[in-house]
């Protein structure tokens, strides 16, 4: 009787070690399924990550140290692989300088040697959007760290032409540069390229007006110059007038001599007509009416 409970106690010591064992085994099995799913386990502080499986394909959040993401196809084997990417805040040095418009034409006009001319450098900050990196990944097929410098290359080699261009248009007006000069951020100019190039975030600008034009000086040089265009078009306009009516008259003389003489080709006989209308007019009595007076 004692053998049989002692056997009875060892065979449920045995079992709960089994029982032990085979939750420890779980557990552990859970543990790695959990750690094996989570996606961002891989990827470093202050880095993104771009997911890519075989089996869906293109993750399209991307993936950071801050936001749990766990994703159960990532338990199979070699399916997923996920590209990890720093992103740096970046500098473009810009600069615009240009001349009022018709500057030249109003100096040369008024006998000024100033040249009305503005300048304007400073620098624009931006970054690339870390949200819209799966994006940029698929659609410019990056896969490394290299190939987004080189993205990143080929980006700032488009943004320094473009801002440098919005720059001159709007520096080329009054309102533009006294903005600047009193605030150096120009948010239309940082609307502009946003609107242009939509994977980026972070933008700002830092602008000076190195060189500020006399607008007063120019407005006045502009006003004389337009007075004067305005009585030249005026005096053009009246001797424009005056010839053309006196083309017209000389048209409409042309025209009724013309068909004049297409009457007188159709009816000859008007010319006898009109040579005794002539005799008439001049005092000489016609013929016809000559000979029955000096019959009688």
């Amino acid at each position: 009787m004692e053998k049989a409970d002692m056997l009875i106690k060892y065979m449920g010591a045995l079992g709960m070690k089994k029982l032990f064992i085979i939750l420890i085994i779980l557990i552990a099995l859970g543990a790695g399924c959990f750690f094996a799913g989570w996606a961002q386990m891989s990827v470093p502080h202050n880095s993104y990550g771009v997911l890519r499986s075989k089996t869906h394909g293109l993750y399209d959040e991307v993936i950071t140290d801050g936001k749990f993401t766990w994703l159960w196809y990532k338990l199979i084997p070699v399916n997923t692989e996920i590209s990890v990417f720093n992103i740096k805040n970046q500098t473009i040095p810009v600069e615009a300088r240009g001349v009022l418009p018709q500057a030249e034409t109003y100096t040369s006009f008024v006998g000024l040697k100033t040249s009305f001319s503005w300048q304007v450098s400073g620098n624009v900050f931006f970054t690339l959007n870390p949200n819209l990196l799966p994006v940029i990944a698929d659609q410019f097929h990056i896969s490394n760290q290299t190939e987004l410098d080189a993205y990143n290359s080929e980006l700032r080699a488009q943004l320094e032409p473009f801002i440098e261009q919005r720059l001159a248009y709007y520096c080329g007006q009054q309102e533009t540069l006294e903005q600047i000069n009193t605030a150096s951020d120009y948010k239309p100019l940082t609307d502009d390229i946003q609107a242009e190039f939509p994977y980026i975030s972070g933008l700002s600008c830092s602008l000076s007006v190195k060189q500020f034009p006399d607008y007063k000086l120019y407005n006045s040089a502009k006003e004389m110059y337009e007075n004067y265009i305005s009585r030249q078009r005026e005096i053009l306009n009246s001797q424009i007038n005056a010839n053309a009516a006196g083309r017209i008259n000389s048209q409409f003389r042309l025209d009724e001599l013309a068909r004049y003489g297409e009457l007188l080709t159709k009816y000859p006989v008007l010319l006898d007509y009109l040579k005794i209308t002539s005799i008439g007019v001049s005092g000489i009595a016609p013929a016809a009416s000559i000979a029955p007076n000096a019959a009688e």
